[in-house]
Parts: C-alpha cells; sequence; structure tokens
C-alpha cells in the first residue's frame, strides 16, 4: 500500500499553484487557436466566392452566328426600322400642297437616308415650278429640288415629267428654309 500512497496524498501547494497557472495559460490559448480556425475558414470561404464570382464576370466569348441567323437580324433589324419610320409628316406635307395640274405617279422614300424622290407628270412648266414651290414651304420637307425634268408629247398632249427629291426632317422636327 505504501505504492499507492503516494498518488493518494494530497498534492504540495506549490503543484497546485503550478497547475492552476498552466491551465490560466491553456485555456486562452485554445480559445486563441479555435478564433483563428473559425477566420481561416471564413477566408477560405470568401476567397472561394471571390474565384466564382470572377469566373461569373469574365468575358465569356460571343455564340457564332450562323449566316441564317444574321440573314434573320438584317430582316428583323429592316422591319424595327420600317415601323419606327414615321410616315404622317410627309404624307401631310404632300396632301397639304395637292394640284389638280401635278399628278405624282412613283413615290420612293429612302428611310436610312431620310430622302423622298417623287416622280410625276405636269400639265406645263408653271404648275410644276407652283407645285415644287409649295413642297419647299412644307416644315417636314428641306432641301427640295427638281433632279429631273422633260417634255413628253403623246398626240396632241403635252406634258412635262419630272422628279423632285427632298430630304425629311429627323422625327417630325421642323425649321424655317
Amino acid at each position: 500500500m505504501s505504492q499507492f500512497a503516494r498518488y493518494l496524498r494530497p498534492l504540495p501547494r506549490s503543484r497546485v499553484a503550478l497547475l492552476a497557472a498552466l491551465l490560466t495559460i491553456l485555456a486562452p490559448a485554445g480559445w486563441l487557436q479555435q478564433q483563428t480556425a473559425a477566420q481561416d475558414e471564413q477566408l477560405m470561404v470568401l476567397q472561394h466566392q471571390g474565384d466564382q464570382l470572377r469566373r461569373a464576370q469574365a468575358a465569356k466569348p460571343a455564340p457564332k452566328i450562323t449566316r441564317v441567323e444574321q440573314e434573320e437580324q438584317r430582316r428583323w433589324a429592316a422591319l424595327a426600322a420600317e415601323r419606327s419610320f414615321t410616315w404622317q409628316p410627309m404624307f401631310a406635307a404632300l396632301e397639304a400642297v395637292g394640284n389638280a395640274d401635278v399628278e405624282l405617279l412613283e413615290f420612293r422614300p429612302d428611310k436610312a437616308g431620310r430622302v423622298v424622290m417623287l416622280e410625276g407628270e405636269a400639265r406645263d412648266e408653271a404648275s410644276l415650278i407652283a407645285f415644287l414651290d409649295a413642297l419647299s414651304a412644307q416644315p417636314a420637307l428641306r432641301n427640295v429640288h427638281l433632279t429631273h425634268k422633260k417634255i413628253k408629247k403623246r398626240d396632241r398632249l403635252m406634258t412635262v415629267s419630272f422628279a423632285i427629291k427632298a430630304s425629311l426632317l429627323a422625327d417630325g422636327a421642323s425649321s424655317k428654309h
């Protein structure tokens, strides 16, 4: 029993103080190690999220478009341009200058260039000049000018064949010439 007696007897006070000091030092060190591990884990999660965001924001190559798709896109763009074109100011200007001595035979608008070509016949040069002056006075049209004039003779009837070119103001804006 003498062998076990030394284990059963109380520890000297110096050892108890040493053990308490050791526990006082090791407890905060363990807590600090736990906090450091948690911070490291959070840092790894944030780095992983940052890598995912960088990959998501990286420029992706544009998909190759086939010729059929290009043609379809071109047709849609042409249809959108056709639908967005403002016809009303142009038609109102032509109706306002209506003349019984002038007959419009052809009307060719260039929507992209905002130009209109008018072809027709007039009874005589005076009615053609009056029509041209009336078109020039319209606020929706500018740079109105005669591009072609020819006297036509059919049996006993003489008429003046003409072509007029005019620029259209953008979006119905008006200005004085």
